[in-house]
């Protein structure tokens, strides 16, 4: 547990209304969550308990304090013979399975300060309280929505789909990227795993029910440059300029499955991008030839505490304090958090650096190297290690040879050379990429398994996906320092996220589709079997 400034004067809400009239609790809650909702999702998607939508919410739990668990009880369908005509009905009933799982709610909590020259020349727009809204009710919208992603993704028990009949994240190669058909294909497999239709849309007055696939916008350009989908725009869309699909953007409903994209923006020094396809920048950088402890993917040289990498393998993610050290056994499939977590942190994961001069290069990290913050690098993709400062130089990383190749570090460890691959008898890698082993400020990180194939995750999303408990409302903090100069404000929420669960202890209501992808203009070599 972190310890406050000994000298923090942490000023309570009756004195932030001292200070300025306009702040009212309830308008501020009621701002602040309609700001968060704003950019959150799933938050359209949101009902209570039997609404048929995607994310159940509870907000009835006022009573309910941070570390509670809020507990949810499914049951199964009843099974049982019952009875025909005057065959007795006793010893023939039907029964039904019962399951209780939780979710954590715990606090949330943001701010940030100002000096009071910064407020007077800055011109924030009325004091701290509005600019404190304008910047962080999006910040905690993008929070919850990546959470609720995180908990998707790495939550799921027996609910993953791969395309293709591939089984697992490392067997997925280069053709095995999110199509039509496969999304088609996909359908019937989320169904079997206990997906309903959601009401989506009204049609002349009747609910029209269908699946919906939420996709990152990286992955969506494979969709919209399909042949059968652009063929299907062509022919099915309206004849205009303003209305037909291939002209507006809209996404046609492929085979009565709604399709949702989601649009990513990369904001400047923060997390970029998305859970469902993430990458980071690279801000100082480093190469074969470096100390081994200069070797870190990092987003900014001095921030040790933005969480950049979390997105990333091997992060130890948690979704309510003391997680990752929990020994109760309510994780996924019924074990105990710690090994939930260990699972995380013992694979080895792999990653791609794109240059700003579109060279590439190859790199691994154990999960345990991940922090949140930033990635240790234990492994270099480089032909030559004669003279690795780093030791970290290795000719065959994951599935890609360079054995033979002349890109990278050279033999007398003085000079790298970026050319082409594919150069040695026995290389695998692209000649249609530059290779390095040295990487710039300014790269990508790509996250990919030991093909190279680029890890992207879609969702199928149904009833009863996942659960969503608010309790109370948020509420206005204050802080202030140096004899009330510096001022501060900021919020507290609790809330909590979970997936849903059946009796038989899988996940229900949706499903991943674990794909391959590229991030348009950040293309790279992935090997086809």
């Amino acid at each position: 547990m972190s310890a406050y400034h000994a000298e923090s004067v942490v000023s309570t809400l009756a004195a932030a209304v001292a200070a300025d009239p306009s702040v009212v609790a309830k308008v501020y809650s009621q701002q602040l969550r309609k700001g968060a909702r704003s950019v959150d999702d799933f938050s359209m998607f949101e009902g209570g308990e039997g609404s048929g939508k995607p994310f159940i919410v509870r907000k009835d739990i006022a009573s309910a304090h941070a570390g509670d668990e809020v507990k949810f009880t499914v049951m199964s369908q009843p099974r049982g013979p019952g009875a025909r005509g005057e065959q007795p009905l006793r010893g023939n009933e039907s029964s039904v399975d019962f399951k209780t799982f939780g979710c954590v709610v715990d606090f949330w909590r943001d701010a940030f300060k100002f000096t009071k020259k910064q407020l007077k020349f800055m011109a924030g727009g009325g004091g701290v309280k509005s600019a404190v809204l304008l910047s962080l009710r999006e910040k905690l919208g993008r929070r919850r929505m990546n959470d609720m992603k995180m908990a998707l993704k790495l939550q799921g028990v027996g609910n993953t789909i791969y395309p293709n009949a591939r089984k697992t994240l490392a067997s997925l190669n280069a053709l095995d990227t999110l199509t039509p058909s496969g999304i088609t294909n996909a359908i019937p497999q989320w169904r079997r795993l206990g997906g309903r239709s959601i009401v989506v849309t009204s049609k002349h007055g009747s609910p029209v029910y269908k699946p919906m696939v939420y996709i990152p916008d990286a992955a969506i350009a494979s969709i919209k440059n399909s042949s059968s989908y652009e063929q299907a725009a062509l022919h099915g869309g309206a004849r205009s300029n303003e209305e037909n699909p291939l002209f507006s953007g809209k996404l046609l409903d492929w085979n009565g499955v709604g399709l949702f994209e989601h649009a990513s923006v990369d904001p400047e020094n923060d997390q970029c991008a998305d859970p469902l396809a993430p990458r980071a920048m690279l801000s100082t950088g480093f190469g074969v030839d470096s100390a081994a402890v200069d070797c870190i993917l990092k987003s900014h040289a001095s921030d040790t505490k933005t969480p950049y990498m979390a997105w990333m393998g091997g992060y130890k993610y948690e979704w309510y304090e003391g997680q990752s050290t929990s020994t109760a056994l309510t994780a996924p499939g019924g074990v105990a958090w710690t090994t939930f977590y260990s699972g995380i942190t013992s694979a080895t994961y792999y990653g791609w650096v794109i240059n700003p001069d579109g060279s590439v290069g190859f790199v691994s990290w154990l999960g345990t190297g991940n922090n949140g913050n930033q990635i240790t690098v234990n492994a270099i993709l480089n032909p030559d290690n004669t003279a690795d400062n780093s030791t970290l130089g290795v000719a065959t990383l994951g599935n890609f040879i360079a054995t033979g190749d002349t890109w990278g570090l050279n033999t007398a460890g003085t000079a790298y050379t970026r050319v082409a691959g594919g150069v040695g008898g026995s290389s695998n890698c692209s000649a249609d990429f530059v290779w390095t082993s040295e990487f710039d400020a300014g790269a990508y990180i790509i996250p990919c398994n030991a093909n190279g194939a680029v890890d992207m995750c879609s969702l199928i999303l149904g009833q009863d996906t996942a659960v969503r408990a608010y309790v109370g409302d948020d509420l206005l903090v204050g802080d202030k320092d140096d004899y009330s100069f510096v001022d501060g404000g900021g919020y507290e929420t609790i809330f909590g996220q979970a997936p849903c669960i059946r009796t038989d202890g899988k996940t229900s209501g949706y499903s991943v589709l674990r794909h391959a992808g590229q991030h348009p203009g950040l293309e790279v070599p992935t090997l086809s079997a």
